[in-house]
C-alpha cells in the first residue's frame, strides 16, 4: 500500500490544518476581537472629536454644566470660555478642559469591549459603546462638577491656596476611576453567563 494513503484519509476527515479548534483557542480569538473593537471605538470617538471640536464645549461641557446646575439647584450662565455656575463662594466655569472627553473615550472602549465579549457583532458593539458612553460621561462629569463646587465651598478654603489645583485634580481622580471600575463590574456581572466561546 502506498504510504501516502493514511495521510489522504486523515485529510478527508475535515480537520483544520492546525488541528481541532479548542475552547481555549476560541476564547482567545474572542478576546482579541473584543480588544480590537474597544480600540476602534476609542479611535472612532477621537476622530469624531477631532473633526467636530465644538462638541467638547457645546455638548460635553454644556451638558455636564446643566446637569450639575440641576443637581445643585443653581442656574447656568454662558461665559466667554464655557458655562458658569454662579456661587457666592467661588463661581465654577465648565470649559473644554472640564469636558471629560478622555473619560468618554475610555467608557466607549470599555462598553464596546464588554459587549463584544458577550457575542455582540463588533460593529453593533462599537456603535452601542459610543452612543451609551455619551450620556454616561456627561452624567459622571456633572457629578464631578458638583463635587468640585461643594469642595470649594466647604473644604478647599480651609487649606493653603497652593493646594487648590491639586485638590481640584484629586476630585476628578476620586470620581472617574471608581466610576470606570463600577461600570466594568456591572457589565462583567451582568454578562457573566452570556460570555461566548466562539471563533
Amino acid at each position: 500500500m502506498d504510504s501516502s494513503e493514511p495521510h489522504e484519509l486523515h485529510l478527508s476527515g475535515g480537520q483544520p490544518p492546525g488541528g481541532p479548534r479548542t475552547p481555549a483557542n476560541s476564547r482567545e480569538v474572542c478576546e482579541i476581537r473584543a480588544l480590537a473593537t474597544a480600540l476602534a471605538a476609542a479611535l472612532g470617538g477621537l476622530l469624531l472629536l477631532n473633526f467636530s471640536p465644538a462638541l467638547e464645549l457645546a455638548l460635553f461641557a454644556r451638558g455636564a454644566a446643566h446637569l450639575a446646575g440641576l443637581f445643585s439647584g443653581t442656574s447656568v450662565l454662558r461665559a466667554t470660555d464655557g458655562w458658569l455656575l454662579p456661587s457666592p463662594d467661588l463661581p465654577v466655569v465648565v470649559t473644554t478642559a472640564c469636558s471629560a472627553t478622555d473619560f468618554f473615550l475610555m467608557v466607549a472602549g470599555l462598553i464596546s469591549w464588554q459587549l463584544t465579549r458577550r457575542g455582540k457583532p463588533p460593529v453593533r458593539a462599537l456603535l452601542a459603546g459610543l452612543l451609551t458612553a455619551l450620556p454616561l460621561a456627561i452624567f459622571i462629569n456633572s457629578l464631578r462638577v458638583v463635587t468640585v463646587t461643594q469642595a470649594h465651598r466647604w473644604f478647599i478654603p480651609l487649606l493653603p491656596e497652593a493646594y487648590g489645583p491639586f485638590l481640584h485634580l484629586l476630585t476628578g481622580a476620586a470620581i472617574f476611576p471608581p466610576s470606570l471600575i463600577a461600570l466594568n463590574l456591572l457589565l462583567e456581572f451582568h454578562g457573566r453567563r452570556q460570555l461566548p466561546i466562539r471563533a
